[in-house]
């Protein structure tokens, strides 16, 4: 049924639901409490990164020849990317046969989708045991399904900084408070890097163990040696070097991930050597992120980025500006954006980088145009409307230009699908 026609599949699913644990509880009873039998678990929270930080760990984990599940979301082109069991993105018979067994449990409860698709894939590591199991945070940390996990090895909490404020508000404490609620004094965790009154709550509030934290700026650090990035502890330096993840927020992306390892080889978790970290940390790949497309057209210089947050888009717009000061193009932006983010934060970031800028409407979980019109009025940023998205748009420039898509992981899928 997910195959034929997944829009329609996600429709039977409940929207807006209180947070609350209690749903994914119900579904968990009903399918035997798989949660309680994986073991070797790896949690990450945090608002950006944390796919990224995942996937470099997979790697390293992989290099080490080690099985590993994950579970990530959301996905850009097919569900399927939600679940990797043993190294490899699950297959479509295996997906549709879990899908339509939990779904006769679940289709008398209101419950949410990834509510649901958290089940199947709790369902199905514990069906495909593994060495290591990594879990990505859907939303926020407390009260996500995800955190059903009674026992983990470890927590990762990643930058914290805005996003779903219509779910989880706009205070950063509060945020902080519940990205934090993945993990406790006595469960080992790292902390990436964060601003200093975050870092200064976490320590007093939740991580006063010494011996059960790894902080960054405290336990590790991240360097630039002339062009070269390297992680570094008071035993170690690890080089950063990765083709595929640009910009400097990958870097640390990267040493959050080597820290996390680190920290697990100091608990006696696990055993890795210098060399199969960097190899691994070299040969990370994941679709999406600042990622250079072919678009067969050798004017345009096309990039994709999922970021949509303002956060995300810092970073992105950063980025972006050095490539032009290397090599100088057009810069063209084409993006879209979910109902609920902050279109005006969103959006600052990128003013005076673009010489054009795009918006189309996905569907009706994105904001309208004349919503964002309204909320950019007063800037210098001149926004047109596009009505379709296809390669027309990217294909018909005529004159050198670098092209960004960005804003929703939909339209980044669709960029995707169709080049």
């Amino acid at each position: 049924m997910l195959k034929n026609n997944f829009n329609q599949f996600h429709k039977q699913f409940s929207e807006n639901l209180p947070r609350s644990l209690e749903r994914t509880i119900n579904l968990l009873n009903e399918i035997g409490n798989p949660q309680n039998e994986i073991k070797n678990i790896i949690h990450i929270a945090g608002t950006n990164g944390k796919g990224s930080i995942l996937s470099y760990i997979k790697s390293c984990l992989t290099m080490n020849n080690l099985k590993v599940n994950a579970f990530t979301s959301p996905h850009l082109v097919q569900i399927n990317e939600r679940i990797l069991i043993n190294n490899k993105i699950i297959e479509d018979e295996l997906l549709d046969k879990t899908i339509d067994r939990l779904f006769q449990y679940s289709k008398n409860m209101n419950i949410a989708f990834f509510e649901f698709i958290t089940g199947c894939a709790l369902y199905l590591f514990n069906q495909n045991k593994a060495d290591w199991n990594l879990f990505e945070v859907g939303m926020g940390g407390q009260f996500d399904a995800t955190n059903i996990l009674p026992q983990k090895d470890l927590a990762i909490i990643a930058p914290i900084s805005y996003d779903h404020e219509d779910f989880l508000g706009d205070d950063i404490i509060e945020i902080t408070k519940e990205k934090m609620g993945i993990t406790n004094n006595e469960t080992y965790t790292v902390v990436g890097k964060q601003p200093k009154n975050i870092t200064d709550f976490i320590l007093k509030n939740f991580l006063y163990n010494k011996e059960k934290r790894f902080v960054y700026g405290l336990d590790w650090t991240m360097t630039k040696k002339k062009e070269l990035f390297y992680y570094e502890d008071n035993d170690a330096s690890i080089r950063i070097n990765n083709p595929f993840m640009i910009g400097e927020h990958q870097k640390m992306n990267a040493a959050l991930s080597i820290a996390s390892l680190r920290f697990l080889e100091r608990s006696n978790k696990i055993n890795f050597s210098k060399n199969i970290i960097e190899k691994g940390i070299s040969k990370t790949k994941w679709h999406g992120r600042l990622e250079k497309i072919n678009c067969d057209n050798n004017l345009s210089e096309l990039w994709i980025d999922s970021c949509h947050n303002p956060s995300g888009t810092k970073a992105i717009a950063c980025e972006m500006k050095k490539m032009n000061s290397k090599k100088q193009k057009k810069m063209n932006l084409i993006f879209s954006l979910k109902k609920g983010k902050k279109i005006r934060d969103f959006i600052t970031p990128f003013e005076g980088i673009f010489d054009e800028i795009k918006y189309i409407c996905i569907n009706d979980n994105h904001y309208s145009f004349n919503e964002i019109k309204k909320n950019t009025n007063g800037t210098n940023i001149n926004i047109r409307e596009v009505r379709e998205f296809d390669k027309t748009l990217i294909l018909k420039n005529n004159h050198p230009s670098r092209i960004l898509i960005c804003g929703s992981m939909q339209l980044v899928g669709k960029a995707i699908s169709i080049f």
